[in-house]
């Protein structure tokens, strides 16, 4: 292990247990007394600990050996070195959520933890079974995705949860229930009004928007509204939503001839699997992308592999994942202080351009 992560090791079991000792720790990290002695005279000389007989204390709080209500070092028989253990549950382990699960496991690791991971596969009841069972299994936090935005019974029995949570990718704080819930997701309206500024920048005065329906659907349009108000862009431009159960071709094609019918001549496309088949469907009508249309892909997983390298924004998946392990790792770290503030914490999405964005013809 490198020292600064050692280091990030170091302050986080005093952040939970308010000491620590050179031996246990050496032991569970596999090295030696000295290299953890060295380590804490470093700390120390930056003022983050205080140096005592065997060990050390945290200069945040009053050392106690052991706070109420945090997490114990867990048993190396038991899941290896872990300090602490976080459940995550996802919808989904192939597109979209793997680089959140990397950035929330990435960041849970620096501090000493693990995570369990389990996939809902957009099934809203396996999303409950999971819950209960990382809930009876006795996991320190929860890091949750529900399958959609308004699971109100999921979001009832996370409210209920003995330890911490952290919604994730999910808004909770205007919902009916959930609302004390803890939330870190990507700011979509942000990401949308990024794409319409960049198409706007360019010269586009009709600017449309094809979105499926998901839960990131509705923050995406309101995003787009509010920025062509903003920017005083034509309004009667091709707005439509996409059954992705039915015929996609067909509704593209229909899409396609509204773009020409209102002279929309450029578009924003939720998500990057339907921006792939919405340009190879217009390239098989004839419209040229970007020459008769520009195009911006939602999400950036795979937009630079569409027949035209998609422009793409890029929510901050990673970071969606290591923001959601450090709040949760802050509760249970401040178990037995003096509460803070709820939090409901926002990303912004960043913008990437291709080929498939152009300046109007």
């Amino acid at each position: 292990m490198h020292p600064h992560p050692r280091h990030e090791r170091i302050l986080a079991e005093l952040r939970i247990h308010g000491s620590l000792s050179v031996t246990d720790f050496a032991q569970r990290e596999e090295i030696s007394a000295m290299t953890v002695r060295r380590d804490l005279a470093e700390l120390s000389e930056l003022g983050l600990l205080r140096r005592v007989h065997g060990g050390a204390v945290t200069v945040e709080t009053d050392p106690t050996g052991g706070i109420a209500g945090r997490p114990v070092a867990r048993p190396k028989a038991q899941d290896g070195k872990a300090l602490f253990t976080f459940g995550l549950v996802v919808p989904d382990p192939g597109y979209y959520y793997p680089n959140i699960v990397a950035g929330a496991v990435e960041r849970t690791t620096a501090l000493g933890g693990r995570v369990v991971l389990r996939v809902s596969r957009y099934d809203p009841d396996h999303e409950r079974r999971h819950v209960e069972r990382l809930i009876a299994d006795g996991v320190d936090g929860l890091l949750v995705t529900t399958t959609v935005t308004d699971a109100y019974a999921t979001f009832e029995l996370l409210e209920s949860a003995p330890m911490p949570v952290v919604m994730v990718e999910r808004a909770v704080a205007e919902a009916p229930v959930g609302y004390a819930l803890e939330s870190v997701r990507s700011d979509h309206a942000a990401g949308a009004a990024t794409a319409v500024r960049h198409l706007a920048g360019l010269g586009h005065r009709r600017i449309g928007v094809a979105t499926f329906v998901t839960p990131t659907s509705g923050h995406i349009r309101a995003g787009y509204a509010r920025t062509v108000r903003q920017l005083g862009l034509a309004t009667d431009a091709a707005v439509e939503d996409i059954d992705e159960t039915g015929d996609v071709a067909g509704q593209t094609a229909a899409y396609l001839e509204l773009c020409k019918k209102t002279g929309t001549t450029a578009v924003l496309v939720h998500s990057d699997h339907y921006a792939i088949d919405f340009v190879a469907t217009a390239l098989e009508l004839g419209v040229s992308i970007p020459g008769d249309l520009s195009v911006v892909a939602y999400d950036d997983e795979v937009a630079q592999l569409a027949a035209v390298p998609l422009t793409a924004v890029a929510p901050p998946k990673h970071d969606v994942g290591r923001f959601a392990a450090t709040a949760c790792f802050e509760r249970i770290s401040a178990a037995g202080q003096t509460p803070f503030a709820q939090r409901h914490i926002t990303l912004a999405p960043t913008l990437t351009v291709r080929e498939s964005s152009a300046p109007p013809r």
